[in-house]
């Protein structure tokens, strides 16, 4: 592969499945170490669907813009499954920081919970070091001196680099199933622009919003993942993106998710 290309990566942290018991995982229940408010909308709460333990997961800092301590708890709407282009999803989606103590607690569903909302298996999981690539509607092959025909080579690369597990990740470019403007998309949708239409796309409050500050981090890709019964549409992922100045002061409040799939 192209030199200019390889050089193209960024450093990123994988989450695969551990052969230990650990305290981040995907699917089941959470385990935490104090009390919070379980996120509802419309007055349901939204399903849980994994929490990652970040002195677990980032040990070496690999990701600069996340806290060392606490956990990230993370939900989302099961039953409406919103897709993110519209700022009337807000609320079908959450992440809470948990920092209390350090002995964990299995924390139980809220009243109103729907059980087939739960989902069934635990799957544990711990990080990798990896590195990820832009996909190529971020490229522009002929400046980097590269032909239109090595497009596809450029695919099996990306393929290959990943293998066969759920691409899970922390960090990175994202790898898209549909377009590959999701951070501008989350500025979009996030500042009140419909984003599923050209009219608002090119309104004038798109235009200001883009000259903002695109400081859109992925916090976590969540893939379809068949080991614990999580399918995002038609082999689909979740996007959970968080602005880095808020994550760096430990505010996940924010956050914005774009859901893709085949």
């Amino acid at each position: 592969m192209n030199e200019k290309v390889l050089a193209l990566g960024q450093k990123c942290l994988r989450i695969v499945s551990s052969d230990k018991r650990t305290s981040s995982f995907l699917g089941g229940k959470p385990l935490v170490g104090g009390q919070f408010e379980w996120p509802r909308k419309n007055e349901k709460p939204l399903g849980f669907i994994g929490q990652l333990d970040l002195k677990e997961i980032n040990p070496k800092k690999e990701i600069d813009w996340l806290p060392q301590t606490g956990r990230l708890l993370f939900f989302y709407d099961l039953e409406e499954w919103p897709w993110g282009f519209d700022p009337k999803d807000i609320g079908g989606w959450a992440i809470l920081y948990e920092n209390g103590h350090s002995d964990l607690f299995p924390y139980e569903l809220p009243s109103g919970f729907d059980l087939d909302h739960l989902l069934p298996s635990i799957k544990y999981v711990k990080s990798e070091s990896f590195i990820s690539y832009p996909d190529v509607q971020r490229l522009d092959f002929e400046s980097l001196g590269i032909s239109e025909d090595d497009e596809e080579e450029y695919y099996d690369f990306i393929d290959e680099h990943f293998g066969d597990q759920p691409r899970h990740q922390i960090g990175g470019f994202p790898s898209p199933i549909q377009g590959d403007s999701m951070e501008e998309d989350c500025q979009l949708a996030s500042g009140g622009v419909y984003c599923g239409n050209p009219e608002g796309i090119n309104s004038k409050e798109a235009e200001k919003l883009r000259r903002e500050l695109l400081d859109w981090k992925l916090l976590l890709q969540f893939d379809s993942d068949e080991e614990i019964e999580a399918m995002w549409g038609d082999m689909g992922m979740l996007y959970f993106w968080i602005r880095e100045s808020e994550a760096k002061n430990c505010d996940f409040s924010r956050p914005w998710l774009i859901l893709q799939c085949s």
